[in-house]
């Protein structure tokens, strides 16, 4: 008898599919029957699907005793497997995944023959890693997005003392400098690369000069090592030094977008050292005579680096599809003399396009720059345009300009290049917003509720929002006229919700050095009420992410009738910055003792936890309370007793009793995240007491960082 389910045509079980994660897909479906393996098979060789660790609630117990055997006793299922996707956020199911799927008794193994595709985000060096893209790029991978982790530099995989420290980070960087020269060679097979290595300080620059770990191949004009595949290259760089150093490696690169923190080399030279470093490079049709479309975005400050500007598009003449994006926040030095000409038609012709026009057909720009306009000009610069005998004879006189007074900046852009709108009246500092975004930063501002009652109207696509605020007693008296709107209910919180954000941060400053709060004071809660309307405003909120935990406590304790309710209650990421267990004043050193209490009332369902600290990973406190008045003193011999085995054994005892009191409180826990500093000495005895306390986890405890999956 027939099934009622095999009646179900392909597109049915495909469209049921779609609604689903490959994981849920694997563990409900996998093993039904033979028609829905091969269908789940062919769904996996799709590139646009695969295997994507970008989630919370993806458990160690899941992954090792459930997913991991079943794709590994199924070479079907691996054969058919051709991307993967791995969030940094989520890093140490990745360290540990990544050691499963590429690695069998400490030796590199494939198990997915047919793996072309590989996106790493938010990624930390680590020497697996490195190894295992290395080979990947040789043998598999035509497609590779790879970015960084923004504390990358804080973070080593290390647990002794500064000496052997400084030797792990300098062996990382040797290996990361070889991995590049490898990419940009003839031992790499990849066709697209997007590659951030913006966050990486160390100095990666001059590595393709000089490294010498890989051999050269013999072409007829010397010996280089080239990169033949790469067709389509997206990297960010902190300046323009590695970027001429590629140009000499990817001879069949197509489409090059570079995004640069600065258009300069890794020095500053004079004008005349300029002129000789540029001018005998001559033109780079000869190095890539294939590249079609040039997209560079970049903040210029002075008119040397106009200069570099001019000579590196006279460089890519030949291209038919041109995108520039410039910048600038201050205009006031005497070498900016360029940026203090209007930008105008005859503007951009001098200093944004090539002074030879060979095959260019499509050309996008968008300048913005912080200095004085009259209004009476901004008629004028897009009239001239449409005057101009250049962009009339191309067809690109349709051009848009913006200004905002109260920031004085120009914003002056292609009209085709992207849709904006200008909300003149948005904020007190109005600004641009790109129509549709998925990310959208807002300074928070009294007029600021005329953005909320368009919102779902100007951007219903937005997932993500950003509200970055102050905390001067000038800013939160001026915010209080806000907060009135709320409780006067003249903002309707049924007709003004964020219907789609799923992400909401409270804050921009995310790292171990934020600084903590002052002790409260009456105006904070003007702002506590107005993030309780925010927060109620969102109603399929999942991640949270305040930048001081303080302002969650103020939430709850002072404006606990503006929250909603359940407001917070589907949130299954929260990320805080919170105080120092050690310094600071005694009411903020005890802040974390609020934080399980917090986290399992009003977060039953969180499924990761990250928090940023100062120092030591234990968030409750056993410093005894310091009066003001003798602070300086007997804070440093706190610090000088802290260090003692008695001291350190305390601290261990007490990290065990918080691990124990948040896994207890949240049951859905599976992952904790904790950026710090602590002792070398108390790494050890932190692992051996996750080892013995939590079993039947994975952990990764260094001094800069704790990782715990459950």
């Amino acid at each position: 008898m027939v099934n009622k389910l095999e009646i179900l045509p392909n597109e049915i079980f495909l469209h049921i599919f779609s609604y689903l994660s490959w994981d849920d897909i694997l563990i409900s479906l996998w093993s039904i029957n033979e028609r829905i393996n091969s269908l789940i098979c062919s769904i996996f060789s799709m590139n646009k699907y695969g295997i994507i660790f970008n989630k919370p609630g993806l458990s160690y117990k899941k992954c090792s005793s459930i997913l991991f055997p079943l794709i590994f006793n199924s070479s079907s299922l691996c054969s058919n497997i051709k991307s993967m996707y791995f969030d940094g956020i989520y890093s140490i199911p990745f360290d540990f995944i990544y050691e499963k799927f590429f690695y069998h008794n400490d030796k590199q193994r494939i198990y997915f023959p047919n793996l072309k595709s590989l996106y790493i985000t938010k990624c930390l060096l680590s020497q697996p890693i490195l190894q295992i893209l290395s080979t990947l790029i040789k043998y598999q991978l035509n497609e590779l997005l790879l970015t960084f982790h923004g504390d990358i530099n804080e973070i080593f995989d290390h647990t002794g003392d500064e000496v052997s420290n400084t030797s792990i980070e300098k062996d990382k960087e040797r290996m990361f400098q070889q991995l590049l020269c490898q990419i940009f060679s003839d031992q790499c097979q990849l066709t697209s690369l997007k590659l951030n290595i913006k966050e990486i300080i160390n100095s990666v620059d001059q590595c393709l000069k000089s490294h010498p770990s890989l051999p050269s191949k013999t072409v007829s004009d010397g010996l280089q090592s080239y990169c033949t595949t790469l067709r389509h290259l997206d990297i960010h760089l902190n300046n323009a030094d590695f970027l001429e150093d590629i140009i000499e490696r990817i001879p069949n690169v197509e489409q090059l977008s570079v995004d640069l923190k600065k258009l300069q080399r890794y020095w500053s030279p004079t004008d005349s050292e300029l002129q000789s470093l540029i001018l005998p490079n001559g033109n780079w049709f000869d190095k890539v005579p294939k590249l079609k479309c040039f997209t560079l975005k970049s903040c210029i400050y002075n008119d040397l680096e106009f200069t570099y500007l001019k000579w590196l598009l006279n460089n890519i003449n030949h291209v038919t599809k041109l995108d520039i994006h410039l910048y600038n926040d201050d205009v006031w030095r005497k070498d900016q003399t360029i940026w203090k000409s209007i930008i105008d038609a005859n503007f951009i012709r001098q200093y944004c396009l090539p002074d030879q026009i060979i095959n260019l057909r499509d050309f996008q720009f968008y300048i913005c720059i912080r200095y004085q306009l009259l209004i009476s000009n901004i008629g004028k610069i897009k009239n001239s345009f449409r005057i101009h005998p250049f962009f009339i004879d191309h067809q690109w006189t349709n051009v848009e300009c913006f200004y905002q007074q109260k920031g004085s900046y120009q914003h002056i852009f292609s009209s085709t290049l992207r849709k904006l709108q200008f909300f003149d009246a948005l904020m007190d500092h109005p600004i641009l917003v790109e129509w549709l975004p998925a990310h959208v930063k807002i300074y928070l501002r009294p007029s600021i509720y005329l953005f909320f009652e368009q919102f779902n109207k100007l951007c219903p696509n937005a997932s993500c929002i950003t509200f970055i605020s102050g905390c001067s007693p000038e800013y939160l008296e001026r915010l209080m006229s806000l907060s009135t709107l709320f409780q006067t209910q003249q903002l309707n919180l049924n007709n003004i919700q964020f219907r789609n954000v799923t992400k909401l941060r409270l804050g921009h400053m995310y790292n171990r050095r934020f600084p903590h709060l002052e002790n409260f004071r009456d105006e904070y809660k003007t702002l506590a009420k107005t993030y309780a309307h925010i927060i109620s405003m969102c109603t399929q909120l999942r991640y949270l992410s305040v930048s001081k935990f303080e302002w969650l406590l103020y939430i709850i304790e002072y404006a606990f009738d503006d929250l909603r309710k359940d407001a917070l209650s589907a949130v299954q990421y929260a990320e805080f910055g919170i105080t120092s267990c050690n310094f600071g004043y005694n009411e903020s050193v005890h802040v974390g003792k609020h934080l399980v209490s917090v986290l399992g009332t009003f977060m039953p369902h969180l499924k990761t936890l990250c928090l940023w600290r100062l120092d030591d990973f234990p968030w409750t406190s056993i410093r005894p309370d310091i009066p003001s008045r003798r602070y300086g003193i007997l804070i440093l011999r706190w610090q000088n007793t802290s260090q003692t085995s008695e001291s350190i054994l305390q601290h261990v005892r007490v990290f065990e009793e918080d691990l124990c009191e948040l896994v207890e409180q949240l049951k859905g826990l599976v992952y904790l995240n904790i950026y710090g500093k602590t002792s070398y000495k108390k790494v050890e005895l932190y692992r051996l007491m996750v080892q013995n306390r939590f079993p039947n986890s994975h952990n990764d405890i260094q001094t800069s960082r704790f990782r715990l999956w459950i």
